[in-house]
């Protein structure tokens, strides 16, 4: 190889980078997603251990927004004890989904302020004959990148809408 050649290697590499994107491959924009969930995560036929109400929305510019209340169940009633937060990812597959919202409040409040979004959970649902629902964390918050949907080994008793 001449000089020239070796020169020009270098210049080559950084337009590659520049029409592929530094992953390999060309982006791909965001797409409209919706998720709604209503209902009962069952650990067991008729024994109910959380009720799960969340709204979330995402936008073609990738913006998401909405709200999740999770509520404690004592078997079959809701117990005085909630947890809520932002929805800040949803991920839509087709008849699975799922989303991840970051705990930024109790009822009664136990998340003093500086612990306020630090931990977050990630919500799966799957439709079927039998809807699913699977549950991750809370873990550290930072610890979510995107929110594709994982396994779904608990029973839903309720709504679930994936749009």
């Amino acid at each position: 190889m001449n000089t020239r050649t070796l020169r020009l290697l270098p210049v080559a590499g950084l337009a590659a980078v520049a029409v592929l994107g530094a992953t390999g491959a060309p982006a791909q924009a965001a797409e409209s997603a919706s998720l709604s969930i209503d209902g009962d995560l069952e650990i067991m036929p008729g024994v109910h251990l959380l009720n799960i109400d969340a709204e979330g929305t995402r936008t073609d510019a990738g913006k998401t927004s909405g709200t999740y209340t999770a509520t404690l169940m004592n078997g079959m009633s809701k117990v005085p004890f909630q947890i809520k937060g932002p929805v800040t990812c949803i991920d839509t597959r087709g008849d699975a989904a799922a989303l991840v919202y970051p705990i930024s409040a109790t009822a009664p409040n136990l998340v003093p302020d500086p612990l306020k979004d630090m931990l977050a959970v990630k919500i799966s649902v799957r439709k079927g004959a039998a809807d699913r629902v699977g549950v991750m964390g809370p873990a550290p918050t930072s610890s979510f990148r995107g929110c594709a949907p994982e396994t779904t080994p608990f029973r839903f008793d309720g709504d679930i809408e994936i749009a």
